[in-house]
């Protein structure tokens, strides 16, 4: 069974307009709300390929009931710590030129007796681990890291796609995957995106590795995503495909990620997989996953090459 965890779920918001314009009026069109927050993300997409997956984390008030109803709604089990406040709702805004403006909150804030609870929920959990996204005010910067270990100790594989200090915590305790993209990449090991190259980013991922991690994924937006091991590195281009929002894409190459763990996928199945399935995030509104029917007609236009 896969696990996602939601430190921070939001209900996503997503609208367009023509111009997003600063200081001034603008009128929102085609607007729409998902569940959302990463882990939430992975959970949708595994189901739209029918991959059955369990989503937790905290939820709050108003908001993160409707969270807990959409995701019933979708046949998602989930099983969400309550706590106070109010989930936060995040405005995403994409002009006419597909440019992406996100508004989001801070979300609520979680105590101590809130993060015991989670952990007794997670005892539950078997087989692989999602932990992915922000936090919420409270929640310690090696929250990730514990989790991590935890879980490792009790047999569990896990896939980690955090940044900022959650990385960096979380990395030390060796998670079976992890999935940075090539901004945040540059910013662990403090150098200018622009100078890495695929050899440097090969050099950096397998530094990366030494604490125990078996494969690094770095998605390089258009330039497409980088796939490696202690002993391989798979280059794959970013697919042509009718383009409606980046928002998800991510998660849902996680999702791949995670479907190929749970079904013990080699390196080439495991690219193309997920590569497709964040294709297809691309090519829906909001949040949405792509159905199966699409995914598969993306696998067969992956392609790649050993670097």
């Amino acid at each position: 069974m896969i696990t996602t965890v939601t430190f921070n779920p939001a209900v996503d918001k997503t609208a367009q307009v023509e111009t997003l314009v600063t200081g001034g009026l603008n009128r929102l069109q085609n607007v729409r709300q998902d569940a959302g927050g990463k882990g939430i993300n992975v959970s949708k997409t595994l189901k739209a390929i029918g991959v059955p997956s369990r989503a937790t984390g905290f939820l709050a008030g108003n908001a993160g009931q409707f969270i807990r109803e959409r995701l019933t709604d979708l046949g998602i089990a989930h099983d969400f710590v309550e706590i106070r406040g109010n989930t936060r709702t995040n405005l995403k805004v994409l002009d006419a030129a597909m440019t992406l403006t996100e508004l989001n909150e801070a979300g609520p804030a979680c105590s101590a007796d809130d993060i015991r609870r989670l952990e007794e929920t997670l005892a539950a959990a078997e087989g692989i681990l999602v932990l992915s996204g922000n936090v919420g005010p409270g929640v310690p910067e090696d929250i990730y890291r514990r989790l991590t270990e935890t879980a490792q100790r009790r047999g569990l594989q896990v896939i980690l796609d955090a940044d900022g200090g959650l990385f960096r915590e979380g990395i030390q305790a060796g998670p079976d995957v992890i999935k940075p993209n090539r901004f945040e990449l540059s910013q662990y090991f403090g150098m200018p995106e622009e100078t890495l190259d695929t050899d440097k980013m090969i050099s950096l991922a397998r530094q990366l590795m030494e604490a125990g991690t078996r494969l690094v994924v770095i998605s390089m937006g258009e330039d497409g995503s980088l796939f490696v091991t202690a002993d391989r590195a798979l280059v794959l281009p970013a697919l042509k495909i009718p383009f409606q929002s980046a928002v998800g894409a991510g998660d849902a190459m996680v999702a791949g990620l995670a479907c190929s763990l749970e079904q013990g996928l080699d390196l080439e199945q495991t690219a193309v997989l997920a590569v497709a399935l964040s294709a297809g995030a691309c090519m829906t509104e909001g949040t949405q996953p792509a159905d199966a029917v699409t995914v598969e007609d993306l696998k067969v236009q992956v392609t790649w090459e050993e670097a």
